[in-house]
């Protein structure tokens, strides 16, 4: 069996992961080049195609868990409020942010780009913990905004919600 956030191959009776500390859900591994779905945690090898089998969510993405993915998924889905947001995501995107305005000339160069990217990934990280993207609006008011950098912070819904998939990260 192979852990779902990590990929470290692990004992079958685990109930977590010796490697990260996700917790074994003991789910459904899917192929990132053709897609087949394996029950069989103790093969690496897709059934249907031969390849390795690599971490992947039910949509043939990976999660987000790094600081360029984390940009470039922030790019990548900037016009989109759909999907959720991990919390490596959203708060790489932050630092992100934080360095490109750090200079002044290119951080005002920089503001109509970041922009409306920052609203997707915060309305998508609001869809991690299921709440709906309308919450943003409690940003521009006093001490609501207290709550709403809590729902960000916290950790999202390990299960799946109406806006998506849950990414074990």
């Amino acid at each position: 069996m192979f852990c779902r956030s990590c990929g470290y191959s692990m004992p079958s009776q685990a109930a977590e992961c010796p490697n990260c500390g996700s917790p074994c859900g003991g789910g459904v591994y899917y192929c990132q080049e053709c897609g087949a779905p394996s029950n069989n945690g103790a093969s690496c090898l897709c059934s249907r195609c031969g390849c390795e089998l690599r971490v992947t969510l039910k949509d043939g993405s990976r999660p987000v868990s790094t600081f360029k993915e984390a940009v470039k998924a922030c790019f990548k889905k900037y016009a989109s409020g759909r999907g959720r947001a991990n919390r490596v995501e959203y708060w790489m995107w932050w630092l992100f942010v934080l360095i490109a305005t750090a200079f002044v000339v290119v951080g005002w160069l920089m503001l109509p780009i970041i922009v409306i990217p920052t609203i997707s990934v915060t309305v998508r990280r609001l869809h991690d913990v299921d709440k709906s993207g309308w919450w943003i609006l409690l940003g521009i008011i006093p001490l609501a905004n207290i709550y709403l950098i809590y729902l960000l912070a916290r950790r999202g819904s390990t299960e799946d919600n109406r806006y998506g998939i849950a990414a074990q990260v």
